[in-house]
């Protein structure tokens, strides 16, 4: 418990970016304000560092890591390939109340004068009522955490701009649809080929390498 108390607390801190790329964490002043004791912190440390959050150099620090461009590709390709993966199983099991939700939540998104926070949350609903429906545990664990990193490597200012939300929507209105006729290889290719843009959009905003070239020939 006090392990998953600082992880989520130190998550927190930097995905909200209260501490931004580079900052040195202080492990005595989370000990301080969590009123635990090192060693849970530095447990939790070693997870976000698995996790691409932070950066232990021995005998140096610990420090909020600067995003490395190929990794933030590599793991979003990951996330686009679990969700795919997730998306197909779904459409086995997705059920008329899911459908109505699935539905509901898509026209409040409709809206393009919804702020990008509020779209990125009902963006989230959206993903998760999909991907719970899978009943894929161990992938949804795993996918979770590289959601909180796009959180991370992502801006929905960028993202969720209201040209790009009129594609996104077209796209999460097709995924439904699929879902809904229980055509599970269209909705899983429909899922990839949608988070892939994803991915590209968000590498694109740390490098300046060719992705097409790279990954998406």
């Amino acid at each position: 418990m006090k392990i998953e108390k600082a992880y989520r607390y130190i998550k927190r801190q930097i995905i909200e970016g209260s501490w931004e790329p580079e900052t040195v964490i202080n492990v005595n002043e989370i000990s301080e304000k969590l009123a635990i004791s090192r060693t849970p912190i530095h447990k939790a440390l070693s997870k976000l560092e698995q996790e691409g959050f932070v950066s232990i150099i021995p005998q140096v620090g610990v420090f909020v890591k600067r995003p490395d461009p190929y990794e933030v590709l590599e793991r979003l390709l990951v996330c686009a390939n679990l969700d795919a993966l997730m998306t197909e199983q779904a459409a086995l099991n997705l059920k008329d109340e899911d459908f109505t939700y699935l539905k509901s939540t898509l026209e409040k998104m409709d809206n393009l004068d919804l702020s990008p926070d509020d779209y990125s949350k009902l963006n989230i609903d959206f993903h998760r009522t999909i991907y719970e429906a899978s009943k894929l545990t161990y992938t949804f664990n795993l996918a979770t955490q590289l959601w909180d990193y796009l959180n991370f490597v992502g801006n929905p200012d960028d993202l969720f701009t209201k040209d790009r939300r009129k594609q996104s929507q077209s796209e999460h209105w097709m995924i439904y649809f699929y879902l809904k006729e229980k055509d599970s290889r269209m909705a899983k290719g429909l899922m990839e080929k949608h988070m892939r843009r994803v991915a590209k959009l968000v590498g694109e905003e740390y490098q300046d390498i060719d992705l097409n070239q790279r990954v998406f020939n």
